[in-house]
């Protein structure tokens, strides 16, 4: 069970991208050896912070798939990101709350492997705001 908000906010958008039903379920960390998605934090600073304490925090987070079809997997990514960006609602939790989601880079080609699998990566921005737990 995540602790940080920043972990609470990655387990509640890899849910939502898993309701997706995409290809395959959203993973932590490195890719696996097949065709898989994988997700991992990029360094953020707070964008607000304000006199409560209270903040706006952007948590960028980089999407990596391989796949054996470069059309799948493009598609894969380019839907995760319209998909989250278009919500009007997101989870939120103890002590924090999704405000909006945003495309960082879109879907690029990083790779390929020897198995012709290709490998794709994208970003999504998600905007929280750190909010005060005794006032929820």
């Amino acid at each position: 069970m995540a602790t940080s908000i920043e972990n609470k906010v990655i387990e509640a958008t890899m849910d939502m991208i898993d309701e997706m039903d995409n290809f395959a379920l959203i993973t932590r960390g490195a890719l696996g050896s097949g065709n898989g998605i994988s997700c991992e934090i990029s360094p953020s600073n707070p964008e607000a912070v304000f006199m409560d304490k209270e903040d706006y925090v952007p948590v960028t987070l980089t999407l990596n798939g391989k796949h054996s079809n470069l059309e799948t997997l493009s598609d894969t990514l380019h839907n995760i990101q319209d998909t989250l960006c278009r919500r009007t609602s997101y989870p939120s939790g103890n002590g924090w709350e999704i405000v909006d989601i945003s495309k960082g880079i879109l879907p690029r080609i990083i790779g390929r492997e020897e198995n012709n699998a290709w490998i794709m990566a994208a970003e999504i921005i998600i905007k929280v705001y750190g909010k005060d737990e005794q006032t929820e």
